[in-house]
């Protein structure tokens, strides 16, 4: 904890492997709530395969698997994707976590890699807004931050990011049309979104969206307008090249004002932190500072602690809309593409 104390971080993000069971998640949640600056928590609990909190917890459908019921009864769909957010975030809440890295906007592609599949809300824009914005709906009634994901469309991508950098070769007029659609729209819903490492060919010389300056400062920041927080997506990822240093340096002076370090190694954090102070020191003045304001501004209401998760699962309210949701999902949770080896 004496480097939590000493760096005070905006976030602790957490996996399934730093989780053991109700009783360690929750003693664990409550100890970092105790340090200097009390650190916003933060999880992947998206549905289907991307669940870091599984059993005794909901086992969600995939948002794919909700999409498909919405072609043929969107009525039914609807109310439990409203009811799948809304258990999600009652859930994460009584733990004492306070945002939570979806929903994916992605759109579920022919022939791209597996990686999004079946954790995308639709194949088409359309089906992405209309489901995801239901799913947020009921999200956003308990209190929890949610994060937009992968900005700007990480569906089209043959590689896996954990693995390669992805390359669409691709213009910003063209996505438009297409992959930026379901972020254009639910801005207003979005506190926050997360970068994809990916290159479009046609954009800042190919560099990865996490630092592009034309993706997330022209068009983010001063085309839309966007007041939210832009996180990074894991900077360890295959994608990205170059220390962790430079990864951090390079997404801060792109635009980003938070970035994700998920290796659990401590001098990968200190690297990270060494990337955010030089990206500071050679970044406007104004910037950093209307960043550092964002971030202290938005994330302060997600400062949660744990309250009661037990008496959560015993409360007859949730445990029926756990059954109508639990309804539509798989029998067995499928196995994790996103979870770090690390």
């Amino acid at each position: 904890m004496h480097f939590l104390n000493r760096v005070r971080p905006a976030g602790i993000i957490l996996f399934g492997r730093n989780l053991t069971g109700l009783k360690q998640t929750v003693a664990l949640i409550k100890t970092i709530g105790k340090t200097a600056g009390a650190p916003t928590i933060w999880i992947d609990q998206e549905g289907g395969r991307v669940q870091r909190l599984r059993e005794p917890l909901t086992r969600y459908p995939s948002p794919y698997q909700l999409a498909l019921l919405a072609r043929k009864d969107p009525i039914r769909a609807e109310r439990l994707l409203f009811t799948a957010g809304r258990l999600c975030g009652e859930e994460l809440r009584a733990l004492g976590i306070g945002v939570n890295c979806a929903p994916v906007l992605d759109i579920r592609e022919e022939g791209a890699d597996p990686v999004i599949g079946e954790r995308a809300f639709g194949s088409h824009f359309t089906e992405v807004i209309l489901n995801a914005t239901s799913w947020l709906h009921g999200f956003r009634q308990t209190g929890v931050m949610p994060i937009g994901k992968h900005f700007p469309g990480h569906g089209a991508a043959h590689t896996d990011s954990h693995l390669a950098l992805p390359v669409l070769n691709k213009s910003i007029k063209s996505m438009e049309k297409w992959e930026l659609n379901p972020f254009r729209a639910m801005l207003d819903y979005l506190p926050g979104l997360m970068t994809a490492h990916l290159a479009m060919a046609r954009v800042d010389n190919g560099v990865p969206a996490t630092w592009s300056r034309t993706l997330l400062h022209k068009l983010l920041r001063q085309k839309w307008n966007y007041p939210g927080v832009i996180v990074s997506d894991a900077l360890e990822m295959g994608a990205l090249q170059g220390t962790m240093t430079d990864r951090a340096r390079l997404a801060m002076q792109a635009g980003c004002d938070l970035v994700l370090c998920c290796t659990g190694r401590m001098e990968d954090n200190e690297a990270a932190i060494e990337g955010i102070s030089r990206a500071s020191k050679s970044m406007d003045f104004r910037e950093v500072e209307a960043s550092r304001r964002r971030v202290r501004h938005i994330l302060a209401p997600y400062r949660l602690q744990p309250d009661s998760i037990r008496r959560l699962l015993k409360d007859p309210g949730y445990r029926k809309r756990r059954q109508q949701v639990e309804a539509v999902a798989e029998e067995v949770y499928s196995i994790d593409p996103t979870a770090p080896s690390t």
